[in-house]
């Protein structure tokens, strides 16, 4: 009852402060980190087909969301302290993402103020990628749902790519 009480709590501090738009997402984003530039998951996914980058990809989000689905090749690391330690290049190419950004928007800010200069943040991160039929995968391989992170920000994703760990 407590954990349904705390769920309900955070789900609707989170529609209370990102309501459940894109837009209302985005604005927040971009009010909050303002300094912190994007890739579209289409140039991403460009980009990974024709394997021009050498960005190195991190997933922000939670264990148990990376466990469910994940960019190929993906790093999952949430602080930008621990991305520091693995990138010690500063102009090194990197991109994070999370579900919607926001979170993800935190760390590329984060890592900009410890000095990277090359830091984008995936617009619209994994629930956009899920979206567009871009290939996701988990330790079984290729899947196509990702982890809705909770009520709030799962109505920015169609409820067929919604999966919760086993």
């Amino acid at each position: 009852m407590v954990q349904l009480i705390i769920s309900a709590s955070l789900s609707s501090l989170f529609v209370g402060l990102f309501g459940v738009s894109w837009e209302s997402v985005d604005n927040k984003i971009v009010r909050e980190f303002p300094a912190v530039s994007f890739i579209s998951t289409q140039q991403l996914n460009e980009s990974r087909q024709s394997e021009t980058s050498s960005a190195k990809i991190f997933d922000v989000r939670e264990p148990e969301e990376f466990t469910v689905s994940h960019l190929s090749g993906a790093i999952n690391n949430s602080k930008s302290a621990d991305i520091a330690e693995l990138v010690s290049d500063k102009n090194a190419e990197i991109i994070v993402y999370c579900s919607v950004g926001y979170r993800s928007a935190a760390v590329a800010d984060a890592l900009a103020s410890l000095g990277y200069t090359n830091v984008r943040n995936l617009k619209h991160s994994i629930f956009e990628w899920a979206e567009k039929g871009y290939p996701l995968v988990n330790s079984e391989g290729l899947v196509k749902s990702v982890h809705p992170f909770n009520r709030a920000w799962g109505a920015l994703i169609d409820d067929s790519l919604h999966q919760y760990p086993q």
